[in-house]
């Protein structure tokens, strides 16, 4: 624990509360611990149960609640380690920011829609503003940051693409 501690910059005791299952955690955090342990943030939340078909109705898809930014994170890909990809429904609210997101490895792509409202992207110290409809392709090696700077929710997609480390098990 100290060694994850270390390289993910997490407390040894916030480590302890997320794996007794006492919740409070923000994407931040688990952000910080899934890159020092190379995985997705899904990974994180993963089930080991792979299938081919997998259908998830509304109520079985994990949902991140991070009340204290306005944050909620709805995981509408399955969740199981190797896959490489993941698509996450976001919802901030107004005023909300996510906090910021430590850079992934090189080589991990993040694509944005916004569905509804007006979302405010960092990446380092460029920001770009997306409205409804826009779309957003950056290379996720860099600290990025979502911020809703209206008076209104805003709805996005996040597709995070980590496809060039999916191992072939052929």
């Amino acid at each position: 624990m100290s060694a994850l501690a270390a390289a993910s910059s997490v407390s040894k005791a916030m480590i302890s509360k997320i794996e007794r299952g006492d919740g409070g955690v923000s994407a931040t955090t688990l952000g910080k611990l899934a890159e020092a342990l190379e995985v997705g943030i899904s990974d994180l939340l993963s089930k080991d149960d792979i299938n081919s078909i997998i259908y998830l109705p509304a109520d079985a898809q994990p949902v991140l609640h991070d009340s204290a930014r306005g944050f909620v994170r709805r995981a509408l890909s399955p969740i199981f380690p190797g896959r490489g990809v993941d698509v996450v429904h976001n919802e901030l609210g107004p005023g909300g920011r996510t906090g910021p997101f430590s850079p992934h490895k090189k080589g991990i792509h993040e694509y944005i829609f916004v569905l509804a409202g007006q979302l405010s992207v960092h990446l380092n110290d460029r920001k770009i503003i997306m409205k409804t409809g826009d779309s957003l392709f950056f290379d996720a090696d860099c600290t990025h940051e979502m911020v809703n700077d209206t008076a209104e929710a805003v709805l996005w997609l996040l597709v995070i693409d980590g496809t060039k480390y999916v191992k072939s098990i052929t």
